[in-house]
């Protein structure tokens, strides 16, 4: 069982299937495999297996999902430079092929040495890639326009331009992390979004993914996720079918050709819905035939992948 090495094989040939990084990702956390950010001294171009074998622990899991899904082995995935928006190919080769010469000590050791323009340094700061350094993220977006100035890239290094110092700057929170993660790599490394908004949906009655099994079929149930596969088969006369994921899993969603009607604004403007409907359990199969459909903002965009 190499549950590590299938989910990198997954993210280093993307795009394919239905499913995005990010619904990948998900996945790998509840079968008990982290996914590490990405590092200037630890990641490749593209995704790898990375041992933690007597490492201490060095994931978020906020959720405690991969800690209670962890089997023996202790091999995690650690996202690839390519992965970061503004890194092309040539990049992530020059960034790897640098590191050759010394691991990189500093934030300004690296834009000297590897010569990025500023907006693939910035997001390489935001997504936590210098956070083995010990500075604030904050407080490197600050100073990525200065570190820059000094990287063999900057054609006007001629002239001698003032520094600025960083003002003191709340550090990220993990709303933010994970906001950052999903816009700048696609691939959270933290929490699931939907765990943000579990404690106002628990108090709506609100089920997750994972409760629907415990449900009685024909029950009226109420369940929310965010919308990463919506299919209109040609040949289901009308029918819609959602995949919507929240922290604890997918959840199946059917609609029938009035409902979709009646509610599809709402799927075509938002990225998570709260579906009130049937519950369906048959031969072990479960889903939820929608009645109501609520849209449900999130705070990041996440694109749902769509199939006729």
């Amino acid at each position: 069982y190499y549950p590590a090495e299938f989910y990198v094989a997954l993210l280093n040939n993307q795009p394919m299937g239905f499913y995005s990084p990010a619904v990948i990702a998900g996945d790998a956390k509840r079968h008990g495999v982290a996914i590490l950010p990405v590092d200037v001294n630890a990641s490749y171009a593209q995704a790898v297996c990375e041992e933690q074998a007597d490492a201490p622990r060095r994931f978020a899991d906020s959720s405690k999902t991969i800690a209670a899904k962890r089997t023996c082995r202790t091999h995690d995935v650690r996202i690839g430079f390519e992965k970061v928006k503004g890194l092309g190919e040539d990049e992530a080769k020059a960034i790897v092929g640098e590191r050759t010469n010394g691991p990189y000590r500093s934030f300004d050791e690296f834009a000297t040495r590897v010569g990025l323009k500023e907006e693939p340094l910035r997001n390489l700061a935001l997504v936590g890639a210098f956070d083995s350094f010990g500075e604030p993220r904050r407080a490197l977006l600050w100073r990525a326009r200065d570190a820059h100035r000094t990287s063999p890239s900057f054609v006007r290094r001629a002239l001698s331009l003032p520094t600025t110092q960083a003002p003191s700057l709340p550090p990220l929170d993990e709303q933010e992390r994970t906001a950052l993660d999903y816009r700048i790599t696609g691939i959270p490394t933290g929490a699931q979004i939907m765990t943000f908004y579990r404690e106002d949906l628990a108090r709506r009655g609100v089920l997750r993914a994972c409760d629907l099994a415990d449900g009685r079929h024909g029950s009226f149930v109420t369940v929310a996720g965010a919308v990463v596969v919506k299919q209109h088969p040609e040949t289901a006369k009308g029918y819609v079918f959602l995949s919507i994921e929240d922290e604890t899993g997918m959840a199946n969603i059917i609609i029938r050709p009035a409902t979709y009607r009646k509610y599809k604004r709402v799927l075509d403007s938002d990225a998570a819905v709260v579906v009130g409907g049937a519950l369906q359990i048959v031969d072990g199969v479960i889903s939820v035939q929608a009645q109501r459909l609520d849209a449900l903002t999130l705070f990041a965009k996440i694109a749902a992948r769509e199939w006729q």
